[in-house]
């Protein structure tokens, strides 16, 4: 039996035995409550420019070396009980209680929180014609001009796969709320990784017969499965949607000079993929992933106030943002418009394969239907906001192949 607070793993999640006063058992969640959900109309701003401005400045500071002044862990974390400091913080307290409610009680508070990050991307594949060539580099490589691809890949805790290996451990609800109309889709793949007794990794193997692919809105949030094979693989599924900016959001009140200000200072995150994640994490608090740094908090430039708080607040000031979703289960956009994938008649159709690294594997990703047939998915998910695949047996596999070197991408970069 398991001793009090011990870490057991239930199909590569975390649970607690007996935290809970009068438990003896390990106790079970409905999270994930479904593989995939969409929101399109989640979050509305009246300090746009000014979060999507400390968005970039938190991005800027995770990717810094050592040496500079702000730390490079990869992604931050939250505790669930900490106060934020600030309108990122709060914003992922926020995600973090939307899908925990009704769940108080049933998880441990003080082992859960979220993990965070920004991702600020330039999107080029704007001004780039796609074709089957493309998707590689004549190298073989991935194409340098899709800054805004991210490889396909598990959120896990990486650091502990490390002291533990070939156990991977996942948070129960991986989420993405977009911040800018541009850039490539999100694919999710009804993928789960490998359990730690697969040692080959050979369950990685075989067909996929369902996705999901989401553009990015302006506002939208999606929450999936912790567990499942993700990325943004714009050679295969590139961006439609490069016609609309991140504009600045009207207001009701009129500008004040700091809005004007702001307004201007936007205009440099114009074209850029924006995206803000939060990784919801119930019993285990990642190994790899630190509280931001006090130094970076009052670098920020939106205006917060914890609403807890019994100072009296400025009659002038307005909330960072307004978060929309009251019932994640309920409120959810309805997704009917499937996305049928057939195998691609002629061989030299297929829209081709990517060598990806996953779980210390090289894993082929081949694509065996039409690049057109691809893209024409992605067009339609672009007027949709977010739409199920359905792939025919064949269309869409994975090969594993060699062991990866230990200079080489593990997956894990938690970057969607």
């Amino acid at each position: 039996m398991a001793e009090t607070g011990d870490l057991i793993l239930d199909e590569g999640f975390p649970i607690l035995s007996n935290f809970k006063p009068g438990s003896s058992e390990a106790v079970r969640f409905p999270v994930p409550r479904s593989s995939f959900a969409s929101y399109s109309n989640a979050i509305t701003f009246a300090q746009r420019s000014s979060f999507l401005d400390d968005c970039a400045l938190v991005f800027n500071a995770r990717a810094t070396d050592d040496s500079e002044e702000y730390s490079s862990g990869s992604t931050f974390f939250l505790p669930c009980l900490m106060k934020p400091r600030c309108a990122l913080e709060a914003l992922a307290q926020r995600i973090f209680k939307a899908h925990t409610a009704g769940l108080e009680g049933k998880f441990d508070p003080k082992n859960s929180g979220a993990e965070w990050w920004t991702l600020v991307l330039d999107n080029k594949s704007a001004d780039k014609k796609t074709s089957s060539s493309e998707v590689l580099g004549d190298d073989g490589s991935e194409d340098e001009e899709d800054d805004d691809e991210v490889g396909m890949h598990f959120d896990a805790d990486y650091a502990l796969e490390e002291q533990a290996s070939g156990v991977f451990l996942h948070p129960r609800i991986a989420t993405i709320t977009y911040l800018s109309d541009v850039g490539v889709p999100t694919l999710i793949l009804d993928k789960r990784s490998p359990p730690p007794q697969d040692i080959g990794k050979s369950s990685l193997n075989g067909n996929i017969t369902k996705a999901w692919l989401s553009h990015p809105s302006f506002g939208k949030h999606v929450s999936f499965d912790g567990r499942l094979l993700h990325g943004a693989p714009g050679g295969f599924f590139p961006s439609f949607n490069q016609e609309e900016s991140n504009s600045t959001e009207e207001v009701s009140e009129p500008q004040t000079k700091k809005q004007k200000v702001e307004q201007k200072e936007e205009v440099a995150l114009a074209g850029k993929r924006i995206t803000f994640l939060v990784n919801i994490w119930l019993n285990h608090v990642t190994m790899d992933a630190e509280i931001m740094d006090d130094d970076i908090v009052p670098k920020l430039k939106t205006t917060w106030e914890d609403p807890d708080s019994n100072a009296k607040s400025d009659e002038s000031h307005v909330d960072a943002f307004q978060w929309n979703i009251k019932d994640v289960e309920s409120e959810e956009d309805k997704l009917t418009n499937a996305v049928s994938l057939k195998l691609s008649s002629g061989q030299e159709d297929v829209a081709g394969s990517e060598d990806i690294v996953l779980c210390n594997r090289h894993v082929d990703m081949a694509f065996n239907s039409s690049l057109s047939d691809l893209h024409n998915a992605s067009r339609l998910a672009a007027k949709e906001s977010s739409i199920p695949i359905e792939l025919e047996e064949g269309v869409l596999t994975l090969t594993v192949g060699r062991e990866a070197s230990d200079d080489e991408d593990d997956g894990g970069s938690e970057e969607d």
